[in-house]
């Protein structure tokens, strides 16, 4: 459902050098750029288009669209992947300047998998496989969510992530600060202005259709990998070695030594979930898990800003680890086990109902009286019941979940197991074919046989930041992540 909203945007242009020094923007725009942070990767690929993606994302995200189905577990479904849904608690269910892709009315941040028990005890979960605190049964009993686009009407300065009247000051490099006059005139000094009448004021309009698009794909653009990535990526092999999983997967390398290049590797599924994982990824988990420093392009900035800004200009229902740390709603698949845990406390999640269904009922488990029977919940108090009509007000505790439901490893996931799949240096994945790979030496020019080399090479965490880092920004990724100087490491 497309709007078109706009919102203006004030710039401070240095007409002498031809470049926009800082702009003041209303909150709109800066909920905008924090909004951006909680995209998943596969949201990226798809506003941008996958011709337009730098690095290999894009190859990724093609192959997943064009695998049969046949080889997705049957828990399972693509858009999992290439359109994860993020899960938002008590914010706006989408910034104006971004578009609902969707046919339906429905608010794109509704939490479709809430949870209580049998016995509708005053809990929910977005778990299905937690216990009840009350009773200690599978809370497994799906509730029915009401979505914002029910709830009462907010001002403009209610939603959102930061609170509005305040104007606040975006650096060409998306640096984000409450505005400060004095801070402002002191800056012209750092910008080495010398001439004060070469400044000019320019208003400028920004929605989706006229330049939201094209922002949004200057932030996340990378320079090519010759000038970047390896640097970055040999910074990246003991970082958070301390935190790795002993788990490791291996791959098989198909190299050209003459052209030290891997042509192409096969693998199993875990190696293929990680990669196809990648994309569900929050553009924020991506900054936490490289580091700001590392990353190429402005995002690290705008990460940062988020840490900075005081909690003052925060939403009160709203706070920095959702943007920081945005959630993807995923239950039918583990994270692979090669990215790290996260072992932050969940943050606090504020669910309501109405006491229009309120009975009085007998916990035959506690053996005491009861008077709560959940039938709808919503994560904004002033949701409006389906039922009764009344503003939902009354809290329900929420269980923290600890992730998806455990299963056996044939059944997680999102590739079946049991075949084995081809990597292509650029991430292009398929299922392995034998003819295909022997065809595919013509593809490569390769004159000599003698010349390939099969390795074997383990894959861990370590690893999986290098080639989440490579992923971004260059074309060549195993080739990247597993040569070094002609060497290439592989399982003791």
């Amino acid at each position: 459902m497309e709007t078109s909203s706009k919102v203006s945007l004030k710039l401070l242009v240095d007409k002498n050098a031809k470049k926009v020094l800082f702009a003041e923007a209303s909150k709109e725009f800066v909920d905008f750029l924090f909004y951006i942070l909680s995209l998943p990767v596969g949201t990226v690929i798809k506003l941008l288009t996958k011709n337009s993606m730098v690095g290999s994302l894009g190859n990724l995200y093609d192959s997943i669209e064009n695998l049969n189905d046949t080889y997705i577990q049957p828990n399972q479904n693509k858009d999992s992947i290439l359109d994860p849904k993020i899960v938002m608690y008590g914010g706006d269910s989408f910034p104006l300047l971004l578009t609902n892709d969707d046919d339906s009315d429905e608010d794109v941040s509704i939490i479709e998998n809430l949870h209580t028990c049998y016995s509708r005890h005053s809990y929910v979960t977005d778990d299905p496989t937690k216990s009840c605190p009350s009773c200690n049964s599978r809370m497994s009993t799906k509730v029915t969510y009401v979505g914002r686009s029910n709830a009462v009407k907010k001002t403009t300065e209610g939603g959102g992530f930061v609170k509005g009247v305040v104007t606040y000051m975006v650096m060409d490099d998306l640096v984000v600060k409450p505005m400060s006059t004095i801070s402002s005139i002191t800056m012209l000094n750092k910008f080495n202005v010398k001439e004060v009448g070469g400044l000019e004021e320019k208003v400028v309009s920004f929605d989706m259709k006229e330049v939201g698009i094209d922002v949004a794909q200057g932030i996340i653009r990378v320079q090519e990998c010759a000038y970047n990535c390896v640097f970055g990526l040999m910074k990246l092999r003991t970082k958070m070695a301390a935190d790795s999983a002993s788990s490791k997967v291996s791959l098989k390398l198909l190299i050209d030594k003459k052209a030290q290049k891997v042509l192409f590797a096969e693998s199993n599924k875990e190696f293929v979930d990680f990669l196809f994982h990648v994309l569900s990824l929050p553009l924020g988990t991506v900054i936490k898990l490289l580091t700001k420093n590392a990353m190429v392009g402005s995002l690290g900035n705008l990460y940062d800003s988020v840490e900075n800004l005081n909690d003052t200009y925060i939403q009160p229902n709203q706070n920095k680890e959702s943007i920081l740390n945005p959630k993807i709603a995923n239950y039918g698949a583990e994270v692979p086990l090669l990215l790290p845990c996260n072992n932050h406390v969940p943050m606090a999640k504020k669910f309501y109902t109405c006491s229009c269904r309120e009975s009085v009922t007998y916990d035959i488990y506690s053996s005491s009286v009861r008077s709560t029977s959940i039938l709808y919940v919503a994560d904004d108090s002033t949701a409006v019941c389906p039922l009764c009509k009344a503003c939902m007000s009354k809290a329900v505790t929420y269980v923290a979940g600890s992730g998806a439901a455990k299963v056996k490893a044939e059944g997680g996931g999102f590739v079946k197991g049991v075949v084995t799949y081809m990597i292509m240096d650029d991430l292009e994945v398929k299922p392995m074919s034998t003819i295909s790979s022997i065809t595919m030496l013509t593809k490569f020019n390769v004159k000599e046989i003698g010349s390939l080399e099969e390795k074997v090479v383990s894959f861990d965490m370590n690893e999986g930041l290098m080639l989440l880092k490579a992923s971004l920004e260059c074309k060549n990724v195993l080739t990247t992540v597993f040569l070094r100087k002609g060497d290439v490491r592989s399982v003791a």
